[in-house]
């Protein structure tokens, strides 16, 4: 059997798209190959960047209120 050589670009088209007839290993590889994500693991890294996002606010908050803590006992003194 004779392996087709495909562009990058149709790769990249054919794994986003899934407009090609492409095996299920194959596009397993060239996900691998282009550094690609599983639509599964897209999502998941999305809810966990806005979970990282959500921390950083609270943790933000939390050092303003700490600063503003600290302000108040100084005038207290």
């Amino acid at each position: 059997m004779a392996h087709k050589h495909h562009p990058k670009e149709a790769r990249i088209r054919a794994v986003l798209l899934l407009d090609m007839n492409i095996t299920p290993s194959t596009l397993k590889r060239w996900r691998g190959q282009l550094h690609l994500l599983a639509p599964s693991d897209a999502v998941k890294m999305r809810e966990q960047e806005k979970l990282i996002e959500h921390m950083a606010r609270i943790v933000a908050d939390q050092a303003v209120r700490m600063r503003i803590m600290e302000i108040a006992l100084q005038k207290k003194r």
